[in-house]
């Protein structure tokens, strides 16, 4: 009876001891993926032909000054080492997303050392571009966030939209974007 009432108080020593232990941390938990919305082929296809009629044409200065009309951009290609420096640059703000506006270069840039603007490659002034910008959460708005320009609340945000973002990889031009890569936008006729 000595060894039951012995074993039986280790037992509940034991369990006391355990709950006292401080628990394993719980697995680290992954993010919510975010469904992605897939289409298929053919719709993209679709999209992306329904928006030639949008994108127009670009009045453009051949090197002999003849002036062309020229499709305008429809497609441009970004890295992922910039897409993952705009996603570290939103984090390290603490931002929640990147807005995408649709613009146009402008049609001529000053070329002199004093022009205060960067300017992109000649063959893109007045061709579609994108200007990306931070975006922070603010009630329901997810309102544009960055201090160069008009400021919208404290920090750092950003704006980006030139040369660099396009790497030579929008199209048109050239006329042909299958060959750059661009898929869904069928051979460009002038």
């Amino acid at each position: 009876m000595t060894i039951n009432k012995t074993l039986l108080l280790l037992a509940i020593a034991a369990t006391g001891l355990a709950a006292c232990q401080p628990k394993a941390p719980e697995p680290a938990t992954k993010a919510p993926e975010v469904a992605l919305d897939p289409l298929s082929y053919e719709t993209a296809k679709r999209y992306v032909k329904n928006y030639e009629i949008h994108a127009g044409w670009v009045k453009s200065k051949l090197s002999g000054g003849n002036v062309v009309s020229a499709p305008n951009s429809r497609a441009i290609w970004f890295s992922r080492d910039k897409l993952d420096s705009l996603l570290q640059a939103i984090k390290k703000e603490n931002g929640d997303g990147i807005r995408f506006y649709l613009a146009t270069y402008d049609q001529d840039y000053k070329t002199d050392a004093n022009s205060v603007a960067k300017s992109p490659k000649k063959e893109y002034w007045g061709y579609n571009t994108l200007v990306m910008v931070s975006t922070k959460l603010e009630g329901t708005i997810h309102r544009d966030y960055y201090t160069n320009g008009t400021a919208n609340g404290p920090g750092k945000g950003f704006i980006v939209g030139t040369t660099p973002e396009n790497r030579g990889e929008m199209c048109p031009p050239p006329r042909d974007c299958t060959g750059t890569g661009a898929t869904l936008i069928d051979t460009l006729k002038r």
